[in-house]
């Protein structure tokens, strides 16, 4: 421990400025500024009720923290005197963000989202509807503002508060919107329990469902992974193609707070666990490491690729793993009907399946490998054509079905033309 102070009860998370200076609201309406040594440089009142907003600090050195019973967002300078106030219509709990022009955003209870001009005055409001308005906010590159209505809606609003697009997600309240490179933005709900993938046009790309509430931020790292916690008491790592790609339990009383990760991949989280009778809730601090797991090779499916309806063909599927996990394969047959997760076997171990298919045409047979730690393969694929169809005679394919082992010859012939092969 390099060094603690006690300020009293606090939801907000700490802002750090250029000098080093700490700034943190606390539940008594207070904002601090703390020194790197731990000493208390100053405080202030910013009214009645939680300063449950976590400070946003422009390039100026202007400190933004909002107090939620008084309605109203504070402009602080950093002597520790008042700028201005800003007053919503009910409570605040967001934090504010600010944007590369200056611009100041909050949302409140009222159902607005705020655009503040850097002295304080309303530039536009934009009304997400709902007791509860705005739950959180991020700032694009280009200006676009993501905001999660507790109404079940992602907006994009334009630079100047006018809607870009909305899109139905269901209540989004604690999970801000995070923004990768490719303008991909994922953020989690609770009332379906799912984090979105969606695309800078609005469409939804695809969705992993949890056990349970998402309040947690997701955060994307430098390959496009995306991690998030769930109230399920998991933290999940998604591919950027929305397949799992692991899961690591890290409470048992639900989950939170949002992932961060450090420059040697360290991935931190922390998750909330029940006490006893005689010992309060506690909570972990959990630093993972890369597992540098690799996906497994693109497995090679080899079999007949012509044939008769009707009749089963045995198909041979084999992958290896670079790291030599064990392997299970998933099967898409091509006319609707699939072979879910094999049983795992060995890398480089071959597995053969079979398949009847009931109608004459050309198909695509593609198969998956995914390895112990959940990564997956590309598909593999074999094309197969199925041009014949044996003729069927009610009667005699009775005969055949009652007598197996009767009629060879005649079997041969009712099951289609024979297959030659010229040497």
């Amino acid at each position: 421990m390099k060094w603690r102070l006690n300020i009293g009860p606090m939801h907000s998370s700490p802002a750090i400025s250029k000098d080093g200076t700490i700034y943190i609201g606390t539940d008594a309406g207070r904002l601090y500024a703390i020194c790197p040594n731990g000493t208390i440089h100053w405080w202030i009142s910013l009214g009645s009720g939680w300063a449950f907003s976590s400070p946003a600090i422009d390039n100026n050195g202007t400190i933004y923290c909002a107090v939620s019973d008084s309605y109203r967002l504070a402009a602080v300078n950093p002597n520790g005197t008042i700028k201005w106030y800003f007053y919503a219509q009910s409570y605040i709990y967001c934090d504010p963000a600010i944007g590369e022009d200056g611009t100041i955003i909050i949302g409140s209870n009222d159902g607005n989202l705020y655009a503040l001009n850097p002295n304080g005055t309303l530039r536009w409001r934009f009304y997400g509807g709902g007791p509860k308005g705005i739950g959180t906010y991020s700032i694009a590159d280009d200006g676009t503002i993501y905001a999660g209505g507790t109404e079940g809606y992602l907006y994009a609003l334009r630079p100047n508060g006018t809607l870009k697009w909305e899109v139905s997600t269901g209540w989004i309240g604690g999970s801000t919107p995070a923004i990768a490179d490719d303008g991909t933005i994922y953020v989690g709900d609770q009332d379906f329990h799912r984090l979105y993938s969606i695309a800078p046009n609005g469409t939804i790309n695809w969705f992993y469902k949890t056990a349970d509430d998402i309040i947690s931020s997701p955060l994307i790292d430098a390959k496009g992974t995306i991690y998030c916690g769930s109230w399920d008491n998991n933290l999940y790592a998604i591919n950027k193609n929305g397949t799992l790609r692991w899961i690591f339990t890290a409470a048992d009383e639900g989950i939170d707070s949002s992932a961060v990760i450090a420059d040697d991949g360290t991935i931190y989280i922390s998750g909330l666990f029940a006490g006893t009778s005689s010992t309060p809730d506690y909570a972990y601090l959990f630093a993972l490491g890369s597992m540098n797991d690799t996906q497994p090779i693109t497995p090679s499916i080899t079999g007949d690729q012509n044939g008769h309806v009707r009749r089963t063909y045995d198909y041979t599927i084999v992958s290896t793993d670079p790291d030599n996990d064990t392997l299970s394969y998933y099967i898409d047959w091509g006319d609707g009907k699939t072979t879910n997760w094999t049983t795992p076997t060995p890398s480089g171990q071959p597995i053969t399946k079979s398949h009847t298919w009931l109608i004459r045409g050309s198909y695509d047979v593609k198969v998956k490998a995914r390895d112990e730690h959940l990564r997956e393969s590309d598909w593999g694929t074999l094309h197969v054509t199925m041009p014949c169809q044996p003729p069927r005679f009610p009667i005699l394919h009775w005969l055949l079905d009652h007598f197996p082992n009767a009629f060879p010859l005649l079997r041969r012939l009712l099951d289609g033309p024979p297959r030659f092969m010229l040497r």
